[in-house]
């Protein structure tokens, strides 16, 4: 006899309450005991199902936490560690996160105040000229910057590959050029 039929066949058995004496049938009763169910697999299944969510829970609370304080601690690595390296910078109060390493025609682009969002100035940084092609170099850009021949131009890469020129800013001879250069030396 399967399940389901055992089933059908408590509809057609019926009881009197002991109680009010109403009329009922098997399969509409609810049973219950008076002490507490025996545990079961599905208990202990169910109570590790909520350890779990509860431990997920907690870990994705300290997750963030935790994220954020290994980003801190390699930012503060990476400035000590650039401090090592270029002490020039921390000398003048140059923000690290601003400096750009190019190594030629200058060893470093500085973007003042690029790691606020706002530029105020962009600064060439470079040791001093060794042999007289490094020399000619810097007096080149040296010249170029005083006699305000800076342009700006922005070039756009589409997804095919063509290279698009924005809004070309020229800056005339004669305009006084908010950039300059530093000499580390």
């Amino acid at each position: 006899m399967s399940f389901a039929t055992t089933f059908n066949e408590m509809k057609r058995i019926y009881g009197f309450c002991p109680c009010c004496g109403e009329l009922f049938r098997l399969s509409e009763l609810t049973l219950f005991t008076s002490g507490k169910p025996p545990r079961t697999v599905f208990d202990d299944i169910a109570a590790q199902s909520q350890r779990l969510d509860r431990l997920e829970q907690r870990f994705d609370e300290k997750e963030e936490l935790v994220r954020e304080e290994a980003r801190k601690k390699g930012q503060a690595d990476a400035r000590r560690r650039l401090r090592a390296i270029a002490p020039f910078f921390t000398g003048r109060k140059i923000e690290l996160r601003d400096v750009k390493v190019l190594f030629h025609p200058v060893e470093y682009v500085v973007f003042r105040g690029m790691s606020d969002r706002q530029c105020l100035s962009v600064d060439f940084v470079d040791h001093p000229a060794l042999d007289g092609t490094r020399e000619k170099i810097q007096a080149s850009l040296d010249q170029a910057i005083s006699q305000g021949r800076i342009d700006w131009q922005t070039f756009r890469i589409s997804d095919e590959g063509r290279v698009i020129v924005e809004g070309s800013g020229h800056n005339t001879v004669g305009t006084p050029a908010r950039n300059r250069r530093i000499r580390d030396g």
